[in-house]
């Protein structure tokens, strides 16, 4: 008979822990101390957005790993061909965005944004002479949905020449949050 007694005092033991493990686990993730879902800071997704509403009115900035291809004289020559890091931002509330680029989008001229679908849009009229051609528009386009980066430039006779060609992630500032 004491068996019996010892057994139901352990199986009455077990159930009372896995009771209180249960509501301790339930506490921790209303606490937001543990969380069960999977992390969207390690994907991209996580660090583009899908769109212009998730932008958010204040917009971001982004960090670009690109390739520049330069043409060294005339627009038909050898380009010079080199990889390089740059930072871009978009103000939806604005209607503005900017690259730190050595053409006319940047910081302190920046370009008209608009958004169709998942891809930002950035461009502004242009006047000026680069490679023996007048350039009459620059744009830069990112995908939110892969956060590819191409830059643009417009010429007089209607020839366009992508300039620069990458990739960007969302940069965010502290406090992580």
């Amino acid at each position: 008979m004491k068996k019996q007694s010892s057994m139901g005092a352990v199986l009455a033991a077990v159930v009372i822990t896995l009771i209180i493990a249960a509501l301790t686990g339930f506490g921790l993730v209303a606490l937001g101390v543990l969380h069960l879902a999977p992390s969207k800071a390690d994907s991209r997704e996580g660090d583009l957005e899908a769109g212009a509403d998730k932008l958010g009115k204040k917009g971001g900035q982004f960090v670009c790993e690109v390739t520049v291809s330069t043409p060294q004289g005339a627009l038909n020559s050898e380009p010079k061909v080199y990889q390089d890091m740059l930072v871009a931002g978009l103000d939806p509330e604005a209607g503005a965005g900017w690259y730190q680029g050595e053409y006319s989008i940047t910081e302190s001229r920046k370009g008209a944004f608009k958004m169709e679908g998942t891809k930002a849009f950035v461009s502004r009229p242009a006047m000026f002479e680069r490679f023996g051609q007048m350039v009459t528009q620059e744009e830069f386009t990112i995908d939110l949905a892969d956060g590819a980066f191409v830059q643009t430039l417009t010429f007089r006779d209607g020839t366009r020449r992508h300039m620069i060609k990458g990739v960007c992630a969302k940069f965010i500032k502290a406090p992580f949050k």
